[in-house]
């Protein structure tokens, strides 16, 4: 028994590292293909997916290689691996912080997508340089009796149980602060989703309200029309009369001798009962009045807004979930190794070679379910042989004409409308920012729709 493990159980781990490894890195080239051949993918979050995926790629090298080098962990080849495995499989969550932050920044700080493609440089800076320190230090490090960090651990070459402290200071203690800072954002971002998903149901539930009235009373109208004669043949008279004057059904002397039209109505009494309206049909008035009044352009706009923020929402909890099943199973099996003395647990060694190389694949996965209209437009594309649009990466993106091919190509995100700009799916546009503009454009049209009534 080799390692605490049978070798059937070796052989079982390095088949599973490298499988999973495999499926890993198809899910990175299909981000990294498809962001780079439609400008359809450049939604910011989906630009942090990008950005990760060379990050994943680099982490599934290393898994690759799986126990090949463990027989010479002063070799070259378990030094490399050490060192991929200890930069790049932690950054993946520190590229999970970068994209709740970008949640934060937009919530409660108005980023619009601009402000956040400024950000890109910083987080990566950050999300390669920060795991980049220890482990270019850990190449060079050595304890009293000659033995190096990076050494058999087991699964693949990394640091090894000599240095298991450090294992949890610069690997899983960060992973896991970054961790509960994800979760805190994601929560506070979710109160404030809730909280503007109850105001705009409570705006949908009262608006038109005050210029209803609940209380009516009844009046009794009678109109009378009578008439003598049949008219004359209408082909002799113009639509303005004889004279060129219209008869007013107001004006007694018209000159229309064949209709009289006799209007009254019954005043009530001092003692007479006031009815209310039946509360159906108090109902009825409210949504009918509220249907006249408010335009169908607002009502959209505010529901896009509502759907975008769950969206979004929904898009956060994926990441988060798949941040979740890639580090339990491995950080439960940390706590056992350093709680039980080094002392090996099978299952959760095979749980670790198989969730840790996944990164890349739930990247990926959660990508292409955020992008999924985007990704059908692309494989149609592919189908028919059309060449798809090559965008540049980081910069801003040009207007694309509506009626081009490309113009059904837009952002779940966003109302399905010719792009200006950047393409955004900002939380401020959707929160606050197409809010306000959904107002001003409700009194516009409101302004409007009443000149053209009043005209």
């Amino acid at each position: 028994m080799a390692d605490g493990l049978s070798q059937h159980q070796l052989n079982l781990i390095s088949d599973i590292e490298r499988v999973c490894s495999v499926i890993s890195l198809l899910g990175c080239i299909f981000v990294v293909v498809t962001f780079c051949c439609s400008s359809s993918f450049h939604k910011p979050i989906n630009r942090l997916v990008f950005y990760a995926s060379f990050g994943n790629m680099m982490t599934n090298v290393g898994t690759l290689m799986s126990r090949s080098y463990l027989s010479s962990p002063n070799s070259p080849g378990c030094q490399f691996q050490g060192f991929l495995i200890q930069m790049f499989m932690p950054a993946d969550a520190y590229w999970t912080l970068a994209m709740a932050f970008n949640v934060y920044l937009t919530f409660y700080h108005k980023y619009d997508a601009r402000k956040l493609r400024r950000m890109e440089v910083p987080y990566l800076l950050c999300c390669y340089g920060i795991p980049f320190i220890p482990a270019l230090v850990y190449i060079f490090l050595k304890n009293k009796d000659g033995y190096r960090a990076y050494g058999n651990a087991t699964i693949w070459c990394w640091i090894t149980t000599e240095w298991d402290i450090f294992r949890i200071a610069t690997f899983y203690g960060p992973v896991w602060v970054v961790i509960f800072a994800t979760f805190f954002i994601y929560i506070r971002a979710g109160r404030t989703i809730y909280e503007k998903h109850k105001q705009l149901n409570d705006f949908h539930s009262s608006e038109g309200l005050s210029s209803i009235d609940v209380i009516t009373t009844l009046r009794t109208t009678e109109v009378t029309v009578t008439t003598s004669e049949a008219m004359p043949n209408s082909g002799n008279l113009n639509a303005n009369g004889p004279s060129g004057h219209r008869p007013s059904l107001t004006e007694p002397d018209s000159g229309n001798p064949n209709y009289s039209v006799h209007i009254s109505a019954s005043k009530a009494a001092a003692d007479d009962k006031i009815e209310p309206v039946p509360a159906p049909e108090i109902e009825a008035a409210k949504r009918s009045r509220l249907r006249a009044n408010r335009p169908p352009n607002a009502r959209r706009r505010n529901y896009e807004i509502n759907n975008a923020a769950w969206a979004y929402a929904k898009c956060s909890l994926l990441f988060f979930t798949a941040l979740l099943i890639t580090w339990i199973p491995s950080s439960a099996n940390r706590v056992y190794s350093v709680v039980k003395s080094q002392e090996i647990n099978a299952p959760l060694e095979i749980m670790s070679a198989f969730v840790l190389p996944l990164q890349g694949f739930w990247n990926a996965l959660i990508y292409t379910v955020t992008s999924w209209g985007a990704c059908k437009s692309f494989l149609e594309d592919m189908r028919s042989g059309k060449r798809p649009e090559v965008m540049e990466l980081v910069g801003g993106m040009g207007a694309q004409d509506e009626n081009s091919r490309h113009s059904r190509r837009v952002s779940q995100f966003r109302p399905a409308r010719a792009n200006k700009g950047l393409d955004s799916e900002s939380m401020t546009e959707l929160a606050n920012t197409r809010t306000h503009s959904a107002d001003a454009h409700s009194a516009e049209t409101s302004s409007q729709y009443g000149r053209s009534s009043t005209g």
